[in-house]
């Protein structure tokens, strides 16, 4: 029996890839919040670029060398445009120590970083030794992982959330989501009409993974909003396979062959989307 839908962890894991870190917290001094930046890495960890003055930069050095770092709290969102206005799709708050990025990782953490905000300084300081007084990277490994979306909340431990692998196609996803809000959201709003129970309205690609897509759903009968899931046929692997799945969702002859994971054309039709733009 195929899964239409990524499992919860997964997905949580999926958005953390895309979530933004914005605000933090000590451990001993929970209702104060400060804002950070910086990224989730490659095995699910919080990374943040961190100024000389900040107070997890002054907590990290008024702990002793043996200490295993200052416990905090960290506030990331996931956002996704929504016509003109930018929607928290996903809130998560990770719990963990903070340490600093070890040597020989503190190139890819900067870059990591340096996608989501670029900083030259960040990228100079990766390339040398860290001083006292100096900005620094920390990375935070999640005890617990809290989260928060539009159809589900919950918890997951640490260890769970970092042996959970975000959906491969994740980051291709992204640019096709992007794509598909800009160009082809009529198509998308007729495609949706068609499904059984859907209701009818303007409509926003919402996520998008090797199982199908989901959508955000505007009821034009004044209703409210509503998230409607499309699996695919069969899993995708590819960006291009991805894209094919989609468009044949898209395409008027959908009705007839249903969303289909494969297709039964070949090609990436909206080739661009899963390059850089």
């Amino acid at each position: 029996m195929r899964q239409p839908s990524p499992s919860g962890t997964e997905r949580v894991r999926s958005l953390a890839a895309t979530a933004t870190p914005t605000a933090a917290a000590l451990a001993d001094n929970p209702d104060t919040r400060f804002s950070v930046a910086g990224a989730v890495d490659h095995a699910g960890r919080v990374l943040l670029w961190v100024a000389a003055h900040h107070p997890l930069h002054e907590a990290l050095r008024e702990g002793r060398r043996t200490d295993p770092g200052p416990e905090v709290g960290i506030d990331l969102s996931a956002l996704r445009r929504v016509g003109r206005t930018s929607t928290v799709r996903a809130r998560l708050w990770c719990q963990g120590r903070a340490e600093p990025v070890p040597d020989h990782e503190r190139r890819r953490a900067a870059l990591a970083v340096w996608e989501r905000d670029p900083d030259e300084e960040l990228l100079a300081a990766a390339a040398r030794q860290p001083e006292p007084d100096a900005s620094v990277l920390l990375r935070v490994p999640p005890r617990k992982v809290i989260y928060h979306t539009y159809d589900a909340a919950g918890v997951i431990e640490g260890s769970a959330f970092t042996l959970a692998r975000p959906d491969p196609l994740t980051v291709p996803g992204e640019r096709i989501i992007d794509l598909v809000n800009d160009r082809y959201r009529d198509e998308l709003a007729r495609a949706v009409g068609r499904l059984p129970d859907a209701p009818r309205g303007a409509a926003w690609l919402w996520e998008l993974d090797a199982r199908g897509a989901t959508t955000w759903v505007n009821a034009a009968d004044g209703g409210e909003a509503a998230l409607v899931r499309v699996p695919w046929s069969a899993p995708v692997h590819t960006a291009c396979q991805l894209e094919r799945a989609l468009f044949d969702f898209l395409a008027d002859d959908a009705a007839d062959s249903g969303p289909a994971g494969s297709g039964h054309r070949r090609g990436c039709p909206m080739g661009e989307a899963h390059r850089h733009r």
